[in-house]
């Protein structure tokens, strides 16, 4: 099954084939059935249609391509491993993107430095302490925002994932976190202003530096 599903996922992310999203919760329902019973083409289907978004929020949360790629594969090997405990109480993409999200933070919590931000926290520390104008210049706004995004604690960062990149519900959120929405409203609150904050100190100082 392991190698099934490596062949089956080898290109994941953005340079997987663009496969048809508007996929009927009827449709991963039989997948689900049929894998439950142990067909592992229907799972193979099952992967196809979700890794793109998969891969998308892990590599939100980990900020690294390579990483992404396994722990994305980590996610599958997971889902499939427990796919008998999954009872159809919620959609089958929200139980599988909190398996993403879990497998996310146990590969942050592994990791005792985060390498991706350790490279954007020295980038950041090279611009204030050693950056030249010309740096600066070329850094556009998306970038910036990306970094900073990065930044930020897992909790925060993981609402903003799923709210504005992922575009989900307050109600799938909660899902997946497993956590009241009142909750993630609070913390949504204070991950836009500590974001915004953020973005406006680097503006300031780039302004004091010009």
């Amino acid at each position: 099954m392991s190698e099934y599903l490596v062949q089956s996922s080898q290109s994941l992310g953005i340079s997987i084939p663009n496969v048809a999203s508007a996929c009927t919760e009827q449709d991963d329902a039989e997948l689900v059935t049929a894998s439950q019973a142990g067909s592992q083409e229907a799972f193979a289907q099952l992967v196809q249609r979700h890794q793109r978004r998969v891969f998308n929020l892990v590599f939100r949360m980990l900020q690294q391509y390579e990483e992404a790629n396994e722990v994305t594969q980590e996610t599958f090997f997971a889902a499939w491993q427990g796919l008998h405990s999954f009872r159809g109480d919620s959609r089958f993409s929200t139980w599988l993107y909190r398996i993403a999200y879990n497998c996310s933070l146990k590969q942050l919590e592994q990791r005792k430095r985060d390498k991706a931000l350790q490279t954007a926290m020295q980038e950041e520390r090279a611009i204030r302490d050693h950056g030249t104008r010309t740096e600066l210049e070329v850094r556009d706004c998306q970038n910036l925002v990306r970094e900073q995004l990065s930044l930020l604690p897992a909790k925060y960062r993981i609402v903003l994932v799923l709210r504005h990149l992922q575009e989900m519900t307050y109600e799938e959120m909660a899902e997946i976190l497993t956590m009241p929405i009142g909750t993630i409203k609070t913390h949504l609150f204070r991950a836009r202003n500590l974001l915004k904050e953020r973005l406006e100190a680097f503006e300031q100082e780039w302004k004091t530096r010009g």
